[in-house]
């Protein structure tokens, strides 16, 4: 008898190749992060320890430093994903799997590295209660203290996200549309960025584009919906620009 063997549909290899890169990109990243989380976590801690040598503490350190890791994850974005492309590619990956598998590794991204930091500003909350230090951060958003777990996470979770797309849509966009194009799509990325911060509050918005609005921010629920409403429309220009990517001459990349 000859034995039957069930076909590989074109389903499990689209999924096989959104797993494969989306692996890659999250566990490539996390392994030049734990870097970066070294070197904030100690820039905190020295910056505590002089400002209250040489002067008073009146709030969180931690916020503007740990907060860097949206930015840090917008230049992994740009970095990351390009330098998978042609090797994914190649290695018979096609450009849907490819591009839902860097989506899918954002989101993860995103709840990790916002995990991180909540953890962070948590433990100075702690240290900083127990000093009698103010807790309260100097550009308030969605949360107002560093001890305010749940909101840091869900803030940060979507601010990281967002700008991880972004970096990936910006360099993407250059390599698919080339100068002129790919400048259009950095500013359309820049924007949406910007809108999903204003709905946040905080951040980088929060002394500048945040006052256009006034202090009150918007109810978590508004600003929630308004920051995934940007996160969809970044998610869908990464993945439209990908699958637009053509196929280089000899590749054994699937179409896809």
């Amino acid at each position: 008898m000859t034995a039957t063997l069930s076909p590989v549909t074109a389903r499990d290899q689209d999924q096989r190749g959104t797993r494969t890169s989306g692996y890659a990109m999250f566990v490539g990243t996390w392994q030049i992060s734990i870097y970066f989380w070294i070197a904030v976590v100690m820039i905190s801690a020295v910056l505590t320890v002089v400002l209250n040598t040489w002067d008073e503490i009146d709030g969180s350190v931690a916020d503007g430093i740990l907060g860097s890791a949206p930015i840090f994850l917008s230049v992994m974005g740009v970095i990351v994903p390009l330098g998978l492309l042609p090797l994914h590619l190649a290695g018979g990956v096609t450009r849907r799997s490819f591009g839902r598998g860097v989506v899918t590794a954002a989101i993860g991204l995103g709840v990790t590295f916002g995990f991180a930091g909540a953890v962070g500003m948590l433990v100075e909350s702690l240290v900083f209660s127990a000093l009698d230090w103010s807790t309260a951060v100097d550009a308030p958003g969605l949360y107002d203290s560093s001890g305010d777990f749940l909101l840091i996470w869900l803030s940060w979770t979507l601010s990281c996200i967002a700008y991880t797309l972004a970096g990936a849509a910006i360099s993407l966009g250059y390599y698919r549309w080339g100068s002129i194009l790919g400048t259009l799509q950095m500013a359309a990325a820049i924007a949406l960025v910007v809108a999903g911060e204003l709905a946040l509050g905080g951040g980088l918005t929060s002394g500048t584009l945040g006052r256009i609005f006034g202090d009150d921010q918007l109810p978590v629920l508004v600003a929630v919906l308004v920051s995934a409403a940007v996160l969809a429309a970044l998610g869908y220009l990464v993945a439209r620009t990908v699958r637009e990517i053509p196929l280089k001459t000899g590749s054994r990349a699937a179409c896809g």
